[in-house]
């Protein structure tokens, strides 16, 4: 199972900083923004987490979680 980061605004494989018209960075913001499935909590960015069937979930939780933790 593989996990992946997103880029922070203003770095260099990140999305612009401010407003802009690029999709790319619109859909980096918006996986950013979206829920972890166990936390509820968004994704956020520069964060290890996995994909999940059309969502998502931080790494960490889905340790935990395997774990028998939450």
């Amino acid at each position: 199972m593989g996990w992946v980061k997103l880029p922070a605004p203003g770095t260099e494989l990140g999305p612009c900083e401010g407003e802009c018209g690029h999709s790319d960075c619109a859909r980096t913001r918006r996986d950013a923004a979206a829920p972890c499935r166990i936390c509820g909590e968004p994704i956020g960015y520069d964060r290890a987490f996995h994909y999940e069937g059309g969502g998502a979930v931080h790494h960490a939780c889905l340790m935990d979680e395997m774990e028998g933790g939450k």
